[in-house]
């Protein structure tokens, strides 16, 4: 890898960084020079990648554990337009030309009743979410950690690099157990029944309110708390 690409690795991993997360996905491409549109294109690229995989993997685990609607509504697939929220797509355009981006797709339904464990089942389905986006992540460093990529691969380098970063930014943000967030889903299933109850009780109430004060205000915290696991992460693919 040449001395130019570390450099410019560098910077986006501070910027990316600096996010400290994402809701589907936000990532910070700041201090690159301005918003140059390659990196404008790969980030979007890298969302548009991520989060139909993240919803296709939601919908394939709902499928296997006995619910068909995924496979009627036809969400088994990677293809974007499957999983397309105008809202989402529209905050993923915007957010990204002013320097993070941040959007999601539509969520998959289920039916938890149509579970034979609907408690264990459920935090099943959403475990797979960031489950693949990990493995997309894999995928993305396998370039580095075989050698493929030669001195003038300097832009599929990074786009892997970006992709990487999106998808571990966004396995971990959507662990964060606050609703609608994968991670909720996941803590529930590990509570007595009783705390579980009361535990979706506040997340009904307060969860999406949480949300979206720790996106847009609390930056910081995010930081604070997924920098540390996302470094470790990221190093671990890259082998440094």
């Amino acid at each position: 890898m040449s001395d130019r690409l570390r450099q410019l690795f560098s910077r986006v991993h501070s910027a990316l960084g600096a996010s400290g997360g994402m809701f589907a996905a936000i990532v910070l491409l700041q201090g690159l020079g301005g918003r140059e549109p390659q990196l404008v294109m790969m980030q979007l690229l890298a969302l548009v990648i991520a989060i139909p995989v993240h919803e296709f993997a939601h919908a394939l685990s709902t499928v296997n554990n006995g619910d068909p609607g995924p496979k009627r509504e036809g969400r088994l697939s990677i293809l974007p337009w499957d999983h397309f929220d105008v809202m989402g797509a529209v905050f993923c355009v915007f957010s990204t030309i002013a320097g993070f981006g941040l959007g999601w797709g539509r969520p998959v339904r289920f039916n938890p009743g149509l579970f034979k464990n609907p408690k264990v089942d459920t935090a099943k389905v959403a475990a797979w979410g960031p489950t693949s986006n990990l493995l997309l992540a894999v995928l993305f460093a396998l370039p580095f950690r075989l050698n493929l990529l030669s001195a003038g691969d300097e832009g599929l380098a990074l786009f892997c690099y970006i992709c990487i970063m999106v998808n571990i930014s966004l396995m971990l943000f959507n662990l964060i157990p606050i609703g609608p967030l994968d991670g909720a889903k996941v803590v529930a299933a590990f509570l007595p029944d009783y705390q579980a109850h009361e535990f979706w009780k506040f997340q009904e109430r307060w969860g999406t309110i949480l949300l979206y004060g720790l996106v847009f205000f609390g930056r910081p915290i995010l930081s604070l708390v997924l920098m540390g696991p996302m470094n470790v992460l990221v190093g671990l693919l890259l082998g440094r």
